[in-house]
């Protein structure tokens, strides 16, 4: 017996796979079907076969053949009937179609009754059927609507063979194709890469103090800092200038800040531009002293790194946040005592700060006050605010790489593979540079690229990978 290959091309909108089966060369049982070949979109199915039968059972018999397609669950879907008529059979029929109606003499007669004994022999109407080795050709489309099944089950195309002739019907050995199977079409992931930020973009990850210049905005005391992510702070003793690094915590913050700053000025790919100090005081005692005093502790700040890292006076903006009313009205909102409301009240409305001062240290003979001095001005009598804002050199391959990718995601893959080109050496692109090729046709090197890929922790390219292997 021999073999032949029966190909199915499982299609998508965007991609077309090949699969491959056996099917049988049925020419030893008198029957061939060739040439199969499957289209599928997620909601239609494109069929197209030969059909020939290459030996009648004698020539004034028929075969006739019904196409369908099965699955072992049961489910059928019958296709057209096409009758292959042997030569005596053939012209029998034409006779009978000619004579139909007319009289006829004997001979004709008992043709007639022969045929009409076996009916199912010249009522196939003309045009589905042909003669003994001739070919018919198939082509079925075939929506989800009307066979779901085909969707979710393994099928096979097979075709139910009949031989008729003057006096009976014999069922003859079927003839079976490749199998029809939906895959999902294969589409390929993506995403786009981020930018190289440097030492700078790295330490962000787990820096929130870091943030790039384009977020930078000068100090100005209407500003909240305590609601401000990532920002550090440094302490002083009460009423002092003087930086400690043992004091409270801040041997961990000081160490923090002189690491980070270090690191990003030894990169040649990112670069410190502004480090943002402000000093602030409580609202205890007098205004004059207290300006002073937030001063002298911003510039504290300053000299402390300065003396550890070489930083250019020019990199610094050094600000004094004074006395840190915006600060403790922020605190006093989030909190809950006797007397909150009216304090706030105060706060808002008394313009001359002194007075505003007197004025919630005495209301309600003191109690609001007692509460606010124990709670929430520990922090503000010893604080120095900081920040760094960074910037490094543009990244123009993952600019290029990104534009690509938003080419991949139009479908535009020639013009994605042209740019991911000029960028192949760069391992941010070899996935991306994967989908362009895979689809563009040369799947070797694109399954190469998914490789690289994945063995550089790319998730896309892991996924791309199982579903190919798959």
């Amino acid at each position: 017996m021999k073999f032949s290959t029966v190909i199915l091309y499982v299609a998508s909108a965007t991609l077309l796979m090949p699969a491959y089966a056996n099917a049988q060369d049925l020419s030893a049982a008198d029957s061939t079907i060739s040439g199969m070949k499957a289209e599928w979109t997620a909601e239609n199915l494109r069929l197209s076969f030969s059909l020939k039968e290459t030996k009648g059972e004698g020539n004034a018999y028929a075969v006739f053949d019904t196409p369908r397609i099965t699955t072992a669950e049961g489910d059928t879907l019958l296709l057209e009937s096409m009758a292959f008529r042997g030569k005596k059979n053939m012209r029998y029929v034409e006779r009978e179609r000619h004579f139909a109606g007319k009289k006829r003499g004997k001979a004709n007669d008992r043709m007639a009754r022969k045929l009409q004994s076996s009916p199912k022999s010249w009522l196939a109407p003309s045009g589905k059927e042909m003669a003994i080795g001739e070919t018919a050709e198939y082509n079925v489309n075939i929506s989800r609507k009307s066979a779901p099944w085909l969707w979710r089950r393994t099928a096979r195309l097979e075709v139910k063979r009949e031989k008729d002739g003057c006096c009976s019907t014999q069922e003859l050995t079927a003839a079976h194709a490749g199998e029809l199977k939906y895959i999902e079409p294969f589409v390929p992931t993506f995403a786009a890469v981020e930018d190289n930020t440097g030492k700078a973009g790295e330490l962000q990850k787990n820096n929130p103090v870091l943030h790039h210049i384009s977020e930078y905005k000068p100090y100005t005391k209407d500003r909240i800092l305590r609601k401000e992510k990532g920002a550090l702070y440094v302490h002083f003793n009460l009423d002092k200038s003087e930086l400690r690094h043992d004091y409270r915590s801040n041997a961990q913050t000081l160490d923090r800040i002189v690491d980070i700053t270090r690191q990003i000025m030894a990169d040649t790919t990112s670069s410190v531009k502004i480090i943002q100090i402000v000093g602030l005081a409580s609202i205890e005692g007098s205004v004059k002293h207290n300006e002073t005093l937030a001063g002298a502790r911003a510039e504290a700040l300053k000299g402390y790194i300065q003396k550890r890292v070489k930083a250019d006076d020019t990199l610094f903006e050094v600000a004094n946040g004074g006395e840190a009313w915006t600060e403790l009205r922020s605190q006093i909102e989030d909190s809950q005592f006797e007397g909150r409301d009216e304090m706030l009240k105060i706060i808002n409305t008394e313009k001359d700060v002194n007075k505003r001062e007197q004025r919630i240290k005495t209301m309600m003979n003191g109690r609001p006050y007692a509460y606010v001095k124990e709670h929430l001005l520990s922090d503000q009598r010893n604080s120095g605010y900081l920040r760094i804002f960074y910037d490094y050199v543009p990244d123009a391959a993952a600019k290029t790489i990104n534009e690509a990718t938003e080419l991949i995601g139009k479908e535009r893959y020639e013009e994605a593979l042209k740019m991911l080109t000029s960028v192949k050496d760069d391992r941010r692109a070899q996935n991306a540079l994967g989908v362009a090729l895979y689809m563009t046709g040369d799947k070797a090197a694109g399954m190469d690229c998914f490789r690289k890929a994945a063995a550089n922790g790319n998730k896309e390219a892991e996924e791309n990978i199982r579903h190919l292997e798959k």
